[in-house]
């Protein structure tokens, strides 16, 4: 669980708060960019749909579903309210529906991209300032500094979660089960009234919990055997190791 291993994972409350403080910023930045992308999309094809309901808006309260974030926060994937769409109003349909479809991960994917930039300018900074060395695949902090210590840790947190979050957000969402932005692509590039079409509409949802359980019990289960089984553990798992890579090349 996210959430459990944040706090498990260091004996300093304060950098426990702060991680916390800089997953939620991340999150929210993310589902709601993510929405307001998929609007945006239909208001460029023709539909006025999200605009109209008032959902092009940095407002949180507009897009953030509860159990959505709640399920972010323990298992590190989850959603927002969906961007209503109506495809009739589109210029072209099948470009309308695809490029829709496609907007919130291409947000995900630039966040994480920032993000990923950001890491290097930040550890550049602090490299700068002498606070940080790097040396065998490890950062030093060498700052007495609380303060500069708990900034190093604050916007280090802010940013690798950027990347973390905001590729897992794009990884999911590009599944092809129904409701996500996957099953909208494949929808639109299949047959009119496929099998695949009509048992998403009918059982995708449940499709879509069973691979949320299952991952979570591969995380189990790989946690009680000291394997990686989860899929997007190992997904986060190459990311951070892209993080580090970034910051050993800043550090030289």
């Amino acid at each position: 669980m996210l959430i459990y291993r944040i706090f498990a994972g260091t004996d300093d409350y304060r950098i426990a708060m702060l991680t916390l403080i800089a997953i939620l910023i991340v999150i929210f930045t993310s589902m709601i960019l993510h929405e307001i992308a998929h609007g945006l999309a239909a208001l460029a094809n023709g539909d006025y749909t999200a605009k109209m309901r008032g959902r092009l808006t940095l407002n949180p309260a507009k897009h953030i579903d509860l159990f959505g974030l709640i399920m972010m926060l323990l298992v590190g994937f989850g959603w927002a309210k969906p961007v209503p769409v109506d495809s009739r109003n589109f210029r072209n349909y099948k470009k309308g529906m695809i490029t829709t479809s496609l907007a919130g991960v291409t947000v995900n994917f630039i966040l994480a991209a920032l993000s990923l930039a950001c890491i290097a300018i930040m550890t550049a900074i602090f490299k700068s300032s002498g606070a940080i060395v790097g040396g065998g695949g490890n950062i030093y902090l060498l700052s007495p500094s609380v303060s500069v210590k708990y900034a190093y840790y604050f916007f280090y947190y802010l940013f690798a979660y950027g990347v973390l979050i905001n590729m897992t957000l794009m990884l999911f969402n590009l599944i092809p089960v129904f409701p996500l932005d996957g099953f909208r692509v494949a929808e639109t590039l299949l047959p009119p009234d496929n099998a695949y079409v009509r048992f998403n509409y009918r059982y995708g949802n449940y499709t879509l919990i069973g691979l949320i359980l299952l991952s979570v019990a591969l995380g189990y289960i790989g946690n009680a055997f000291n394997v990686e089984l989860d899929i997007f553990s190992l997904f986060q798992n190459a990311l951070i190791k892209l993080i580090n890579v970034v910051q050993m090349g800043v550090l030289g």
